[in-house]
């Protein structure tokens, strides 16, 4: 199951409920456990650690930390920024404890030794404010430090649910970030993504409520991990059509038909639009070539909009797929058609069928009626305004892709890296999205499995890839997936 992202209200609620049942400052306790494991876990050998504490609870989780590990024999220096003594209460208990430990308190992390690990903990998910002063200070102090960097919760200076640092002035950058109680979804989109590092969370032994926001995780499309059965077709795998492909982008459209075949799609066929289109795909002779027009009520699903262009005929396609009881995949010139033609969104919104509509935030401004810098402002909102609008299932790609259902459900893809910043990766999400659908995979398995899948291939990976071999890796990894699932 996805892990769970609380909002501010919903984190302030949780913490407030437990620090009224556990004794006083029990959280914070094991919030400086939980980074203290971390650091002994991943960085054994360490031997000198400076922590930068804030003066509210992020520094007390600092202050705790600190405390656990001088007591398994690290030698630990801690620098309060901003204050002579912690503002916040259970801070200050953990910062008296601290000194009444015999722990070494500076005001300027410039005049500490050398250290093996420096842990940021300035300021929490309440930051609203640019850093500024000796905090930012401290901040640059982080980062030109050649050791592990390690934030507590949070990155200092980013937003906690969009992602920007605040007030545009960047922050501190971690190897590895302890989210205590949920992850933050600002870790996994916009500067956050790589500002985050390697995200690590600790429930701190409490009972984390249900939310409408979730990380993606492989539980959450277990069916597609499941084994094939031995007793099956191509039919039993689905007809996925392929709608795409004008002059100048017939390439895009062959990308995603490609790509539906890879990932399991029992047939897929394309019809191009350019009156110059090849008759068979050379490298992939297992696609089927329309001479003209696809029956788009006969196929189980469509894939229209990769290279789809804007002429008469790319349009009365698409009317087309949006009337067809099959479900549709919408990329692309599709989505900026789309977002001209208002009887067509009121078309989509009425489908009974599955939508899924799949644009980066210019699609979907032009979609919402908005600038790309509103939609950045806010991807999570954005997205589900989209689902909302057009009553698709809406992907808002770019670092951490965000999925909405229409009921507001949402979930962020930890799954990806720069090397999907490559002409035809969105082309080749829209095939994999139409293979889950064709083999008939619940809503949210087939969703977020292409997703994930999709962004999988390109973890790790810095350097030459292109479009075309996303694909057969995300494949690769399905296979050891189902290779691992018992059946």
């Amino acid at each position: 199951m996805a892990q769970q992202i609380l909002n501010l209200d919903e984190l302030a609620a949780l913490e407030h409920r437990y620090n009224n049942v556990l004794p006083q400052g029990e959280l914070m306790r094991r919030a400086g456990r939980a980074v203290a494991e971390k650091i002994l876990e991943v960085r054994p050998e360490a031997q000198h650690i400076v922590i930068i504490c804030g003066p509210g609870n992020n520094g007390g989780d600092g202050f705790a930390a600190a405390l656990f590990l001088k007591n398994k024999g690290k030698r630990v220096t801690c620098a309060l920024i901003g204050c002579d003594k912690p503002r916040a209460e259970d801070a200050r208990l953990m910062f008296d404890a601290w000194t009444a430990a015999g722990g070494t308190v500076i005001a300027d992390p410039y005049t500490a030794d050398k250290a093996d690990v420096v842990v940021d903990a300035l300021f929490g998910t309440g930051m609203k404010k640019a850093l500024s002063g000796d905090y930012l200070d401290a901040a640059m102090w982080f980062n030109e430090r050649r050791s592990l960097r390690v934030s507590i919760d949070i990155p200092s200076g980013l937003d906690a649910m969009t992602g920007h640092w605040a007030g545009g002035i960047k922050g501190c950058q971690a190897d590895i970030t302890m989210a205590m109680l949920a992850p933050k979804a600002g870790c996994y989109m916009c500067e956050g993504a790589d500002a985050s590092g390697e995200i690590f969370v600790n429930e701190l032994d409490v009972s984390v409520p249900l939310s409408t926001l979730g990380v993606v995780d492989a539980s959450d499309f277990r069916h597609i991990c499941e084994r094939r059965a031995r007793n099956t077709h191509k039919g039993t795998f689905g007809h996925v059509g392929v709608v795409g492909g004008a002059d100048g982008t017939v390439g895009a459209a062959i990308l995603a038909a490609r790509a539906a075949l890879t990932l399991g799609a029992g047939r897929v066929t394309v019809e191009l639009m350019s009156e110059r289109a090849p008759a068979f795909d050379m490298l992939c002779p297992e696609l089927m070539f329309a001479a003209g027009e696809i029956d788009l009520s006969k196929t189980t699903c469509n894939v229209v909009g990769c290279g789809l262009g804007f002429s008469d005929k790319a349009h009365a396609r698409l009317e087309a797929a949006v009337a067809s009881p099959a479900v549709l995949i919408l990329d692309a010139d599709a989505l900026r058609i789309l977002a001209q033609d208002q009887k067509l969104q009121d078309a989509v919104l009425a489908r009974r069928s599955h939508t899924v509509i799949t644009p980066h935030p210019g699609e979907a401004a032009a979609i919402l009626g908005t600038t790309v810098e509103k939609v950045l402002a806010d991807r999570i909102a954005a997205c589900r305004e989209l689902s909302l609008q057009t009553g698709a299932i809406s992907i808002l790609k770019g670092a951490g892709s965000v999925i909405a259902l229409r009921s507001s459900r949402a979930w962020i893809n930890p799954t990806g890296g720069a090397s999907l910043a490559t002409a035809g990766s969105g082309d080749v999400l829209s095939g994999m999205l139409g293979a889950f659908f064709a083999q008939q995979f619940d809503l949210v398995s087939a969703a977020l499995g292409a997703v994930y899948l999709h962004g999988a291939a390109a973890d790790d990976v810095w350097a030459g890839m292109t479009a075309s071999d996303i694909a057969p890796e995300a494949a690769a990894i399905l296979n050891e997936m189902r290779a691992s699932c018992s059946r």
